[in-house]
């Protein structure tokens, strides 16, 4: 009886996902705005991992660039994957930024990042197993899915009263 009550207590504490170390609420300040944004469409080629934009995901990513045109330069966080960095490359260009690179497997590391960075436009490429979460982590509670084959949304995230408020906007076509 020992064995099966140790057994259940593994397997609920180790399925549980660990909390978050922080609270969007401890910090003093906010970006002007963080924008999420799922990689252009990709190339599905067969046993590969880290494919390149189509041309319809080129297209898509100098829409996302038009789209952010008026808005001022900031920061551009994107995923260790070429999709991503292809994806923000447009605008990297348009605002005269560097891309920085913070790995997909540390959404904490991106979320500190985008958060550290008060009043300035912050910009994150993600993926569409990692943006939903991304938002969570945020502090916004409205959940968020991303099918395989949606592309185009553009989440936006600015805080009123130390409390996040979600917009989403379409980029393209």
């Amino acid at each position: 009886m020992k064995k099966v009550f140790f057994i259940i207590l593994i397997q609920f504490f180790g399925c549980t996902a660990p909390k978050s170390t922080y609270q969007t609420e401890d910090f003093t300040c906010y970006p002007k705005a963080v924008y999420l944004f799922r990689h252009a469409e990709k190339q599905i080629i067969k046993g590969e991992d880290n494919p390149e934009l189509t041309k319809a995901g080129f297209v898509r990513s100098n829409a996302l660039a038009e789209a952010m045109t008026d808005i001022t330069a900031g920061l551009i966080y994107s995923s260790e994957y070429a999709r991503t960095q292809q994806t923000v490359a447009p605008l990297a260009k348009q605002w005269g930024s560097d891309i920085i690179i913070k790995t997909a497997k540390n959404p904490e590391a991106q979320i500190e990042a985008a958060l550290s960075n008060c009043n300035q436009h912050v910009i994150i490429a993600g993926h569409s197993n990692t943006i939903p979460n991304l938002i969570s982590l945020f502090g916004v509670m409205e959940e968020i899915a991303i099918e395989d084959n949606q592309y185009g949304d553009l989440y936006i995230i600015e805080w009123e009263n130390a409390k996040p408020k979600l917009r989403i906007e379409q980029v393209g076509e």
